[in-house]
């Protein structure tokens, strides 16, 4: 983006307190239109919808020029931090410079990038879109057909099921939807962030360091920096504070030594009298010894034929677990449906489960992910049931195979498990998604009505 000239001889004075917004009757986003007719309609009651955020209508003529200048030098300041990549100090100036200025739409787009980068859409939108009513310029009309589209309409649902998996505790399932999204776009800041917290609260440092070191290339001044260099801090400090304490120790564990070495005195006088004793005890120990090494080669030797058997038994489950990591996604799908159909659910739930780790196609790791979720509740695992469900509606849409279906096995296993809110909500988001659903039927009404 351009430099904002410092020159006040060049600031052209505005002649209204009110803005008016340009509608163009070709405007083919019939969303756009009306948003746009909003704005003019609250504009023209409330004068302007910026308004509410500064005073600088106001301000005398040679106050608003200085007051100008002042947010050009801001938005120049942000524009230098941000090509820094200190992205955290370009979003704090560029709020202060739009504060003064909030009609200038150099500001207002540049507050939109940095914002998206930020991963805050509705900020950025709000930004680019409100920079597109004043001037209809390029870069703001672009960015609000961007974020306006069915491609970031599905990346936004993406990343809001990233942030669901983690309030539900499926931090794996999260990880792997952010780090997709870092591969496809890898100047968002807010998935490095929540990378580095989700492997800290796994407990794995190394991978946590990985992401926030890659954070710090990209926004270098991020608050989670400064969380922990005051963490590591209070760390220090706790340990300066023992090894104090440990100095302070040593003198008791001197006089405790002093103490022991006067009893070891006492006890090598006596000396002849225990060894005499000690001997007696040593033949009586030596005759029990014998007794005892005969039992104990008959205990090995059953330990021995133990070893042997739990080896095999170790051979075979790890040719039988060979065996599945080589299938193909569509051979673990059906291996696991053969082993359902045998009742055999525990089996079913592991070719499942290799099925979604390994699998690349859609259809199999989605109808995977269901099946889990049925031989759970077979097998009674009412919560894995339940995950996996949850699983499968945060993930897919009304036009997935299973979609509806898993609506209604998880609002039953709710109401058959006595939490008839939860099945309620349930059985509501069903109607809510997919209204034409078989599922929507007679006992699903009654469900709703009870109390």
């Amino acid at each position: 983006m351009p430099r904002k000239i410092l020159d006040i001889a060049l600031i052209e004075e505005n002649k209204s307190d009110l803005t008016f917004f340009n509608i163009a009757e070709e405007e083919t986003n019939e969303t756009l239109k009306a948003l746009k007719q909003s704005y003019v309609t609250n504009n023209y009651k409330e004068e302007t919808i910026l308004n509410l955020q500064t005073a600088l209508n106001n301000s005398s003529d040679d106050t608003s020029k200085e007051l100008k200048i002042e947010s050009y030098n801001r938005y120049n300041n942000a524009l230098e931090l941000a090509e820094k990549n200190y992205i955290t100090s370009a979003c704090e100036t560029i709020e202060k410079a739009l504060e003064i200025n909030p009609k200038d739409v150099d500001i207002l787009n540049l507050k939109g990038l940095l914002t998206l980068l930020k991963c805050d859409f509705s900020k950025a939108f709000e930004s680019f879109y409100t920079a597109m009513c004043y001037s209809n310029d390029a870069l703001s009309r672009e960015y609000v057909d961007k974020l306006s589209s069915d491609e970031f309409n599905v990346f936004l649902g993406r990343y809001n099921h990233s942030i669901r998996f983690i309030n539900e505790e499926l931090n794996h399932e999260s990880i792997h939807i952010l780090d997709n999204m870092i591969q496809e776009d890898p100047e968002l800041i807010e998935p490095y962030v929540i990378l580095s917290l989700l492997y800290d609260k796994l407990g794995n440092s190394k991978k946590s360091k990985m992401y926030l070191d890659r954070l710090r290339e990209i926004d270098k001044d991020n608050s989670l920096f400064e969380s922990k260099e005051k963490s590591e801090l209070d760390k220090e400090e706790n340990t300066t504070i023992k090894t104090k304490q440990n100095k302070n120790n040593i003198i008791p564990y001197i006089l405790m030594g002093c103490l022991v070495l006067a009893a070891g005195a006492y006890f090598v006088y006596n000396k002849n009298k225990i060894e005499d004793l000690s001997s007696q005890l040593v033949k009586k120990d030596q005759k029990l010894d014998e007794a005892g090494n005969k039992l104990t080669e008959k205990e090995e030797k059953l330990t021995e034929k133990e070893e042997k058997l739990e080896a095999k038994k170790e051979e075979l489950d790890k040719a039988k677990k060979e065996e599945i990591i080589v299938s193909d996604e569509i051979t673990l799908y059906n291996k696991g449906l053969e082993l359902k159909k045998e009742k055999d659910y525990k089996g079913a739930i592991e070719s499942f489960k290799y099925a979604i780790s390994t699998g690349k196609s859609k259809q199999y790791i989605s109808e995977s992910i269901y099946e889990v979720a049925l031989a759970n509740e077979k097998l009674g695992n009412k919560d894995e049931a339940i995950k996996y469900y949850k699983k499968y509606i945060n993930t897919y849409t009304s036009k997935d195979t299973y979609y509806d279906d898993a609506f209604y096995q998880l609002g039953m296993l709710y109401y058959n498990n006595g939490q008839l809110e939860n099945a309620q909500n349930t059985f509501y988001g069903l109607r809510s998604e997919v209204p034409n659903s078989m599922y929507n039927n007679s006992k699903v009404n009654e469900i709703l009505k009870e109390k």
